[in-house]
């Protein structure tokens, strides 16, 4: 199934804090962190492993070790917001940045910036912006993956509209989403409603 929608008591709660206008910048952005962070696991479970012996304490046993190669891209600048937490978490993946963004007045996206890992073609590529809105970022952004060689691309998401969900699976039906929620409206500015307003501006404090 191309959409999963993560549906934890955990993530649940700290989305309602990131919801509200109250949350300061500083537990704003931890709280992104522990959300992408469980968003990327839940993305994870159905990696394949091999299995390793490896020399315990008290004798050898079995391990099982994760196979593919992991590359983690966020798009800029809100996915930089995600970034930290996961790449903590699983610092053996590499690391790549994607400049993209929607411009209202050519509605066109517009591409600034792509640097990414020289082979993508055997590694699991995991794209992340806090929210899929009109979906012309997330599509363009998995067009430049696939022009680099990337074939199995996982899109993790806090938040989605079902406007931008339908149009990035119906581009590209063989990514994977992740998202907490598909179910915000767009309004005519770009931003999600309710949502959790201008992610950039509220992360780094610049509103």
């Amino acid at each position: 199934m191309p959409l999963h929608l993560v549906d934890h008591p955990l993530i649940q709660h700290k989305l309602g804090s990131l919801r509200s206008i109250e949350t300061p910048s500083e537990q704003f952005r931890r709280l992104m962190g522990e959300v992408s962070l469980l968003l990327f696991i839940e993305s994870t479970k159905n990696l394949t492993t091999q299995q390793e012996v490896v020399t315990a304490p008290f004798g050898e046993t079995d391990a099982q070790k994760i196979s593919p190669k992991l590359t983690i891209i966020p798009i800029m600048r809100a996915g930089l917001g995600m970034l930290d937490s996961i790449q903590n978490f699983w610092p053996d993946a590499s690391v790549g940045h994607i400049g993209i963004y929607r411009d209202k007045f050519l509605s066109n996206t517009v591409e600034y910036y792509f640097k990414i890992p020289k082979t993508l073609e055997n590694s699991v590529v995991y794209l992340l912006d806090p929210v899929i809105a009109t979906g012309d970022t997330a599509i363009a952004s998995v067009d430049r993956l696939k022009e680099s060689g990337a074939t199995d691309i996982r899109f993790v998401s806090i938040l989605a509209s079902s406007v931008g969900t339908k149009a990035l699976l119906e581009a590209h039906p063989d990514v994977s989403i992740f998202t907490v929620s598909c179910q915000d409206n767009v309004t005519k500015e770009g931003y999600l409603s309710p949502g959790i307003g201008d992610i950039g501006a509220r992360y780094y404090n610049t509103q």
